[in-house]
């Protein structure tokens, strides 16, 4: 009689142990449904933001950015021509102001 109601017992607990595991594992597969959710969002989120027609728009609209009317190629010089020298700039070419 002993025996049984030990067994009974060790039963219990042992039914404890795997209900509070079961618990625990609903609680982290919740978890990760909503990571998953979470990701997509997120990846939505990035894809918009990464269009070109919202770059352009944010460009145009908040950061005034505008086309160039036209298009200005600047000569290089070579790097082979020792005879050609840049003139050096004159004032300060890192102030935004010119002189």
């Amino acid at each position: 009689v002993v025996g049984f109601f030990a067994t009974l017992l060790a039963l219990a607990a042992f039914h404890s142990i795997v209900v509070s595991g079961q618990f625990e594992f609903d609680r982290l597969q919740r978890r990760l449904e909503n990571g998953h959710e979470r990701a997509q969002v997120l990846r939505a989120e990035v894809a918009r933001l990464e269009s070109p027609s919202r770059i352009l728009e944010v460009a145009n609209g908040r950061l005034g950015m505008v086309f160039p009317p036209a298009r200005v190629y600047l000569a290089s010089v070579a790097l082979d021509d020792r005879l050609t020298t840049l003139a050096a700039p004159e004032g300060d070419p890192f102030s935004g102001s010119t002189r």
